[in-house]
């Protein structure tokens, strides 16, 4: 019960100064608000060292660093991901003249949600909440969308 009022005092303390510090790094504050939750997500989970170390404040940036360094990371390649795939694509239809044949092999990868899905997240930098309302699901649902949309493309691209 301590560790939840020391977690609740923390939240009402940084939430302001995490959301611009992530703001600064991420450009977006929908991604910004995504990374501070997950962060406060990460702190309930470890309460336990939250609460025990000696400086909390430095363990929520510290925690939330390490969140937005997760983020762009896995933005980064489903950003490399969703490139190969484009550069496959355009490299194909320049040797192949038949667009047919092209469109069976790929099946029209473009049209797919899990297509449409990644580039919403990679090009256009829309946050798992943002992409979860657009479809009106919950972001759990939305975060395991975009994992098998990456496996997805993953294996139309190595087939």
């Amino acid at each position: 019960m301590a560790q939840r009022k020391q977690i609740e005092e923390l939240y009402m303390e940084m939430y302001d100064k995490l959301m611009a510090y992530a703001c600064s790094c991420l450009a977006s504050e929908a991604l910004a608000e995504e990374a501070v939750q997950e962060t406060f997500h990460i702190a309930c989970k470890k309460s336990m060292q939250l609460c025990c170390s000696s400086n909390p404040q430095g363990w929520l940036v510290l925690t939330l660093k390490n969140t937005i360094r997760n983020m762009q990371s896995h933005r980064a390649a489903m950003k490399k991901l969703v490139e190969r795939y484009m550069l496959t694509r355009i490299s194909e239809c320049s040797y192949t003249e038949d667009k047919i044949q092209f469109n069976i092999l790929y099946e029209d990868v473009t049209e797919m949600d899990e297509f449409k899905l990644l580039s919403e997240m990679v090009i256009e930098g829309k946050s798992h909440q943002e992409m979860a309302e657009a479809r009106g699901i919950t972001v759990s649902a939305c975060k395991k969308r975009v994992q098998r949309a990456k496996e997805a493309l993953q294996k139309k691209i190595n087939d």
